[in-house]
């Protein structure tokens, strides 16, 4: 009976411990990664990461609305409000699900993240690259996802619906501007 009650002892006092010590550790993680408790070092160094990126998207949007091969595939469509990159939606691939994804069917969205992290993504990503930002054209049917590579080029991904109005995108091609 001693041994029982040692026993029920001992494991109460580690499960005690076992606990606290995740409750403190928790409760440690918790407040470090809330917004307000990012030192101010921390903070200049998210807003010039930021700062980087929307220099580099607006630098690849420029880029793309003077490339031809980016014009061409614009004016691929019948609809002439589309054809004029200058009325595609930048989108920060952060904000996707909000102001994109959240718009489309369930069957659209999987098709969409599918061509988009599909295998002409991952033979164009590398080590250094940016993270990617996304052209959307007025009636969200066709995309251009771009980002900066680490020498300074463009990878740009063209992404289109099926042209019978299934909703289902795919990859159209990839340049290397």
């Amino acid at each position: 009976m001693k041994k029982m009650n040692k026993k029920i002892t001992v494991l109460a006092l580690a499960t005690f411990i076992l606990i606290t010590g995740t409750s403190a550790y928790a409760s440690g993680a918790v407040s470090f990664l809330s917004p307000k408790n990012i030192n101010s070092e921390n903070q200049a160094q998210v807003k010039k990461v930021e700062e980087r990126l929307t220099q580099s998207w607006t630098r690849g949007r420029e880029i793309i609305l003077k490339n031809e091969g980016a014009k061409a595939f614009a004016n691929s469509s019948d609809n002439n409000k589309d054809q004029d990159l200058l009325n595609w939606t930048l989108l920060d691939i952060t904000k996707l699900h909000d102001e994109l994804l959240s718009s489309f069917s369930k069957q659209e969205q999987s098709s969409f993240l599918e061509a988009f992290y599909g295998e002409d993504r991952k033979e164009n990503l590398e080590v250094g690259d940016y993270m990617p930002a996304l052209l959307i054209s007025p009636d969200k049917k066709r995309a251009l996802v771009y980002w900066e590579k680490a020498n300074g080029s463009y990878v740009v991904l063209e992404m289109k619906t099926k042209s019978d109005d299934s909703n289902y995108w795919y990859v159209n091609g990839v340049k290397i501007l």
